[in-house]
């Protein structure tokens, strides 16, 4: 494996907030999930996470998971989002923000009967990928944990018992920030070495693909883009289009998740440097796509 990232990784993990991802993405990584992903059948995505008590469910994940979502419909792929009930307004705001379907399995609640539901639903659904974008996975006591290492458990329905109990022949993707969630097994030595309290909150969920991105929703984006090169489309989403998510699931009780404010930043980034960030990621895959030779039409993005 080339020690290298691609440049479409690199500016997907940029460390903007300073909290050291770097050490933790798997050079390739992001481009042998988008192989996989552009010839998906069924996706079922699962995101969201509640980082305590007194705060509702975080901006980072649900828009980039809509935005992957939107990119994978449009490549000829059924998506599904499977959501807890603290995380489904902001689906809910995103998915309307972006007019996409609202094709949604929405738990009755956090338990295990809820997520047991969930669990058949998602068979019944019979996917061909899982994909989790920023959601909570289990540590090796069973616990879960956000970055202070504080439990999350009666906060966040254990929705990484799908990705544990996948379907058979299903292929699984992971993309997260910081240790804490699913798909973070894969470099969970890591995690334990350079993350603070990496011991404790690290999680032990594996992935067949991890993504490991400056915020999640960067790494979603960085699929998309991925998936942008591979099928000669304009797929990526547009900094107004940003804007309008970020205003969606803060109208819909959304929170920053390090400051717990209700206001249009993830990450302590605010949505200026999401759009700068986005804008010159949407300028770098058309520049890699005219070096393919495939070349969207100057201006346009579909609308199918």
């Amino acid at each position: 494996m080339s020690p290298f990232l691609s440049p479409l990784e690199a500016l997907c993990a940029l460390d903007a907030g300073g909290r050291g991802v770097g050490r933790l993405v798997v050079p390739g990584a992001m481009a042998r999930a988008a192989r996989s992903l552009v010839t998906a059948r069924r996706v079922v995505l699962v995101t969201g996470f509640v980082p305590r008590p007194d705060w509702a469910a975080e901006t980072d994940g649900p828009s980039g998971t809509v935005v992957l979502g939107r990119a994978l419909r449009r490549l000829g792929a059924t998506v599904t989002y499977l959501v807890d009930p603290p995380v489904l307004p902001l689906v809910r705001g995103c998915l309307r923000a972006l007019d996409e379907p609202r094709d949604l399995l929405a738990l009755a609640g956090l338990g295990a009967a809820a997520v047991a539901a969930g669990l058949a639903a998602v068979r019944d659904f019979r996917p061909t990928h899982l994909v989790a974008v920023e959601r909570p996975g289990r540590a090796a006591d069973g616990g879960y944990y956000n970055a202070r290492g504080r439990s999350v458990a009666a906060l966040n329905a254990p929705l990484d018992t799908v990705f544990l109990r996948r379907p058979r022949g299903a292929v699984t993707i992971g993309v997260g920030d910081g240790g804490n969630e699913i798909g973070m097994g894969r470099v969970r030595r890591r995690v334990a070495r350079d993350v603070p309290r990496g011991r404790k909150i690290g999680s032990v969920v594996r992935t067949d693909h991890l993504i490991v991105a400056g915020t999640s929703n960067w790494g979603a984006w960085g699929l998309v883009a991925h998936l942008a090169l591979l099928s000669g489309r304009d797929l990526l989403h547009t900094p107004d289009e940003e804007a309008r998510l970020t205003r969606a699931m803060v109208a819909a009780g959304g929170v920053d998740g390090l400051t717990g404010e209700r206001r249009l930043s993830v990450d302590r980034l605010p949505v200026a440097v999401h759009r700068a960030l986005l804008g010159t990621l949407r300028e770098l895959t058309i520049h890699l796509m005219a070096r393919r030779g495939a070349i969207p039409r100057a201006g346009e993005q579909e609308t199918a």
